[in-house]
């Protein structure tokens, strides 16, 4: 019996070490690839000087959440608390605006390059590379109102299932995501390409062809074609859903980033995605 309970015990430790090894390893290969060097492509626009941009780029920041994730004050907020997954915090903008140019903040923006280099994780630069060089202008006129204030914030902690999607490649940094080159949402004809612009905001979650993502449960956006326009305007303005259901991701993001659109940018968000709906020819279509 006592050797019967070495031995078990022997082979317990064995086990217990190699699964140490294992997360060991897993941990050193995460980091390596977060900690990747990508190249720092050229970025020539600068905030503008407009009377209005601030105000422009005001706007852009809550549709396209920025203020979802950092917070109104651009301080920065935890957003997302799952440890064994991530534990996700947006950075304080505030502090990152004041030590950076307007290159390295487009950068980031839009193909998801720190300003040393650093690949970012849960930063949205797939939609935000669809920002023309105009609206990131405004967006960057806005975030200069800023002033620095509060502290840094540890933006990103990866836990054991999360590293795990790291080394697989499950969980990727935006310039990574973005390597495979940058896909746009289906052309529904010239009477569609404000709805189609507009539609831009929706990517975050649906991705850049608006068919839908697995990891967020987010589905194709021809769902929108069984939707009127009253019920789509709700949607759009309180986040309740047909038969008044209330949704777990679109309803509060509803709430926070689509509210203030006007009644004739959600008609033509609803035209044009009841046209593809129509007219796209399928899943690969691009």
């Amino acid at each position: 019996m006592r050797r019967t309970m070495k031995v078990v015990g022997v082979s317990g430790l064995v086990v217990a070490a190699g699964l140490l090894l294992a997360a060991g390893g897993v941990y050193a290969a995460s980091e390596t690839i977060r900690r990747t060097d990508w190249p720092k492509l050229p970025v020539t626009v600068e905030a503008s000087r407009d009377p209005g941009a601030a105000d422009r780029g005001a706007r852009l920041a809550t549709r396209y959440g920025c203020t979802d994730c950092h917070g109104a004050d651009l301080t920065g907020r935890l957003f997302h608390d799952e440890p064994a997954l991530a534990r996700i915090t947006g950075a304080n903008l505030t502090l990152a605006v004041a030590r950076q140019s307007d290159a390295e903040l487009a950068r980031a923006i839009r193909t998801g390059v720190a300003a040393d280099g650093r690949g970012l994780f849960v930063m949205p630069s797939a939609a935000f590379s669809h920002l023309t060089d105009a609206e990131t202008a405004d967006l960057l006129a806005y975030l200069r109102t800023s002033h620095p204030t509060g502290a840094a914030k540890k933006t990103l902690r990866i836990g054991p299932v999360g590293r795990l999607g790291v080394v697989l490649g499950k969980f990727q940094s935006e310039p990574a995501m973005l390597a495979g080159g940058r896909q746009e949402p289906f052309d529904a004809g010239a009477g569609h390409q404000e709805g189609r612009a507009l539609s831009r905001m929706c990517m975050e979650c649906h991705g850049q062809t608006l068919q839908g993502s697995p990891a967020v449960n987010a589905p194709d956006l021809a769902i929108a074609a069984s939707y009127s326009l009253a019920d789509f305007t709700r949607l759009m303005r309180t986040g309740v859903a047909a038969a008044d259901r209330t949704l777990p991701m679109m309803s509060p993001t509803a709430r926070t980033r689509f509210a203030n659109l006007s009644d004739a940018e959600i008609a033509s968000l609803h035209a044009y995605l009841q046209a593809r709906a129509e007219v796209a020819p399928g899943p690969s279509s691009k």
